[in-house]
C-alpha cells in the first residue's frame, strides 16, 4: 500500500474511534455509528452522562454541574448536533451546534468539545464552555420572560368583545404592616369592598411575610364609593391594572371563557411553555385559542456568575397575540342574556343567521352554571323534532294538505302514546299534515312512522346531526338506531334516545327559513361546510316547509308569536317528558325564525314549550328588531 494511502487510513480509524466515544459506551461502539446519535449529544439534551467517557471528572460531578447550569432555563430542551471530529495526534475537536426553543426565535450558537485518547480509548474533556462558550465554573444560565400583549376576541363586526379593560385590585400588603395589624386591616378592608371578613383575614394570616394578598378585583367603573379612600386602613392598597374582560360581568362567559393566572395543572401538562407568573386562558375560546391569543413571550437569556453582574447572551422581543374573530353580535348576545336573566331552571338561547349559519348569540341562564348548554347540551328535543318528520313525509310524497290519522292514543308494543293534555279535541281524526304540525299531534307522527321511515337523512338536510360547530366544543344532535318499535315511535316525537342541543335545533329552523342546509359557525376563520352526502332541500320542499311551520304561529301552539312586529314568523314548540328524582317533568323548547334570524329557546323544566319557552322567544324576537 502506498505510504500516503496508509496515512489517510490511519486518520480515518482515529476519527472513527473518537466518534465511537461520542456515540455510545466504547464496548458497544462500531465505526458505522453516526454523530447525530452520539451519547454525548443525548447527554447534553437529557443531563444523563452515565454513558459518556469523561476525562478528569466523574459522571456525578458533570451531571450535577450540567443540572445547575441549565436549571434556570425553565425546562427548555435543546436540540444538539455534533460534527465529525478533527483529529491531531491524541486529541480530537468537534463543533457542537445548539438550538434552544424559546417559544419564538430559537437561541442558536456553536461550542467546541475536545476528546483525549488514553490507552486506546477516547475521553470527553468536560468544561462548562461545552454548554455555552462564555461559561466558566460557577456560572449558570437564566431565562427571563416578558409577557406579550394578549389579543382581543372580536365580534362579527370586528369590534372587541373581550379586551383589556381597567380594573382595581384591592388587598393587604403585608410588607408594610405587622402580622397582627395585617389581620386587623383585612377585616376592615373586607367590609369596605364587600368580601367575607373571616375568610379574607384567614388568607392574609396564612400568606407570606411580605405578600400582597388580594381581596377582590373590581372593574374601575364599579369600585364601591366606600373604597375610594383607604388611608385609614394600614397596609390596604388599591392597585390599578387591566384585565381581559367582556363588556360586563359574565358576558358569554361559558362560550368565550376566562383568563387568569396559570395553574399548576396547566404547567404540568405543558412543560417549558409557561412561567408561574403567566396569564393564560382557563376556559372556553380563551383556553382553546390560548396559543394564538397570548402571543409569543419575550425572552432574555443571561449568564449569571457566582458573583458579579449577569451578562445578556440572547434576547427576543415579545410578539402580541392574534385577535380571534367570532360571529357573535354584542347587542343580540346581551339581549339573549337579559332575556334569560330571571329564568330559574337551566336555560339557553341560541340565535343563528340563516343566510350563512353565523351564530349571533349563544347564551346560558344562571341556572345552567358554568356548563355551555347552548352549544353542548344533550337533551330530548320533543316536538321541535317534527321539523324533520315533516320533511321526511314530504319526501315520501305527502303534501301539507295530505291527511294523517291523529288518534286519541297510539299503542305500540303495549306502550300507550298520547297527545299533550291541552291538545284540542277538535283536531283529532283525519287532519292535514299542516294541522298536525300546527297543533303538534304526537299520535299522527307515530301512526305515520312507516312513511317517515329513517328520518336521519331528512334531519341532516336541515343541519341536524351532521357537524359540530367548527373550532369549539358542541353537540350536533344524534338519532340512534332504534332497538325496538317503541323506540322508533318515541323517536319521531323527539323522545326516547334522540338527543339535541339548542344550537342543533337552531340549525333546523334556520335551514327551513333559509331554504338550504345550514351548519352553524362561530369562529370566522373556520367556516362551516355541509358534509358530502347530505341531500339538499329542493325549492319545492323549502316552500312547503315554510308554509307548514308558519301554521303553528297562525293558529297553533306557537300563536303567542303572532303579534311579534315585522315580517311573518315561523315556529315550532317542543315539550319533552323526562323523569328526575322519581318525578315526571318536561323540557320546554321553542324554535322560531323571522327574516335573517333564527332562534332556539330551551328551558330545562317548565310547563310546556308554548307556555315556558314561547314568551322568551317572543321577547327576544321583539327586542332583536332593527332600530329605526
Amino acid at each position: 500500500m502506498p505510504k500516503n494511502s496508509a496515512s489517510r487510513w490511519t486518520v480515518r480509524l482515529v476519527a472513527a474511534a473518537i466518534m465511537c466515544v461520542l456515540a455510545s459506551s466504547l464496548s458497544a461502539c462500531s465505526f458505522t455509528d453516526q454523530p447525530e446519535t452520539t451519547a454525548l449529544r443525548d447527554a447534553l439534551v437529557s443531563g444523563d452522562f452515565s454513558h459518556v467517557l469523561l476525562n478528569g471528572a466523574s459522571v456525578q460531578q458533570v451531571g450535577t454541574e450540567y443540572a445547575d447550569i441549565v436549571a434556570g432555563l425553565n425546562k427548555m430542551k435543546p436540540t444538539v448536533k455534533i460534527d465529525a471530529p478533527k483529529v491531531e495526534d491524541d486529541r480530537g475537536t468537534s463543533l457542537v451546534h445548539w438550538s434552544w426553543p424559546t417559544g419564538g426565535e430559537n437561541w442558536t450558537y456553536t461550542t467546541t468539545v475536545t476528546t483525549t485518547k488514553k490507552s486506546d480509548k477516547w475521553y470527553v474533556d468536560w468544561a462548562p464552555a461545552v454548554i455555552q462558550g462564555d461559561l466558566v465554573a460557577g456560572d449558570v444560565l437564566r431565562v427571563t420572560t416578558h409577557a406579550p400583549e394578549r389579543a382581543d376576541i372580536l365580534g362579527g363586526d370586528g369590534s372587541p368583545l373581550i379586551t383589556s379593560r381597567p380594573v382595581v385590585i384591592f388587598g393587604i400588603d403585608k410588607s408594610h404592616v405587622t402580622a397582627d395589624q395585617a389581620v386587623t386591616s383585612a377585616g376592615a378592608l373586607a367590609k369596605v369592598v364587600g368580601v367575607d371578613a373571616d375568610d379574607f383575614a384567614a388568607r392574609v394570616k396564612s400568606g407570606g411575610e411580605k405578600q400582597f394578598v388580594e381581596a377582590i378585583t373590581y372593574r374601575k367603573a364599579a369600585v364601591p364609593s366606600a373604597a375610594a379612600d383607604l388611608s385609614d386602613i394600614p397596609g390596604a392598597l388599591a392597585v390599578s391594572s387591566s384585565q381581559q374582560l367582556g363588556p360586563y360581568r359574565g358576558f358569554a362567559g361559558a362560550l368565550l371563557g376566562s383568563v387568569g393566572p396559570v395553574t399548576a395543572e396547566i404547567m404540568e401538562k405543558n412543560p417549558g411553555t409557561y412561567q408561574a407568573t403567566d396569564t393564560v386562558g382557563l376556559s372556553g375560546l380563551e383556553q382553546r385559542y390560548d396559543s394564538e391569543l397570548r402571543g409569543t413571550p419575550g425572552v432574555e437569556i443571561s449568564r449569571v456568575p457566582a458573583s458579579g453582574d449577569a451578562t445578556t447572551l440572547f434576547t427576543a422581543e415579545p410578539k402580541p397575540g392574534a385577535p380571534l374573530q367570532t360571529t357573535l353580535d354584542e347587542r343580540l348576545q346581551t339581549l339573549a342574556e337579559t332575556t334569560l336573566h330571571d329564568i330559574g331552571p337551566a336555560s339557553a338561547l341560541v340565535a343563528i343567521r340563516p343566510s350563512d349559519g353565523a351564530i349571533l348569540a349563544a347564551a346560558n341562564g344562571s341556572g345552567t352554571g358554568a356548563f355551555d348548554a347552548a352549544l353542548a347540551g344533550q337533551v330530548p328535543p320533543g316536538s321541535t323534532f317534527k321539523m324533520f318528520d315533516a320533511l321526511a313525509l314530504l319526501r315520501a310524497g305527502l303534501t301539507p294538505d295530505s291527511k294523517l290519522d291523529c288518534t286519541q292514543d297510539a299503542v305500540v308494543d303495549g306502550y300507550r302514546f298520547v297527545n299533550d293534555s291541552w291538545y284540542p279535541s277538535s283536531a283529532v281524526g283525519k287532519i292535514p299534515l299542516q294541522t298536525a304540525i300546527a297543533q303538534s299531534c304526537n299520535t299522527a307522527m307515530i301512526n305515520a312512522r312507516s312513511k317517515i321511515g329513517d328520518v336521519t337523512a331528512a334531519a341532516q338536510s336541515l343541519g341536524f346531526g351532521i357537524a359540530k360547530v367548527p373550532g369549539i366544543d358542541s353537540f350536533p344532535g344524534q338519532i340512534p338506531q332504534a332497538a325496538s318499535d317503541t323506540e322508533a315511535a318515541a323517536a319521531v316525537i323527539g323522545q326516547g334516545k334522540v338527543l339535541a342541543s339548542p344550537v342543533a335545533m337552531a340549525a333546523g329552523i334556520a335551514s327551513i327559513q333559509a331554504g338550504h342546509t345550514v351548519v352553524p359557525m362561530l369562529v370566522a376563520s373556520q367556516p362551516a361546510k355541509v358534509p358530502d352526502g347530505v341531500t339538499p332541500l329542493s325549492a319545492d320542499e323549502a316552500r312547503q316547509l315554510k308554509a307548514i311551520f308558519r301554521q303553528p304561529v297562525v293558529d297553533g301552539t306557537a300563536v303567542g308569536l303572532k303579534d311579534v312586529p315585522g315580517t311573518p314568523v315561523i315556529a315550532k314548540t317542543g315539550t319533552a317528558e323526562f323523569t328526575r328524582d322519581g318525578k315526571t317533568l318536561v323540557h320546554a323548547w321553542m324554535v322560531a325564525a323571522q327574516d335573517d334570524l333564527a332562534v332556539t329557546v330551551f328551558v330545562d323544566t317548565g310547563e310546556s314549550g308554548a307556555d315556558t319557552a314561547g314568551p322568551i322567544a317572543k321577547e327576544f324576537l321583539t327586542g332583536a328588531q332593527p332600530a329605526h
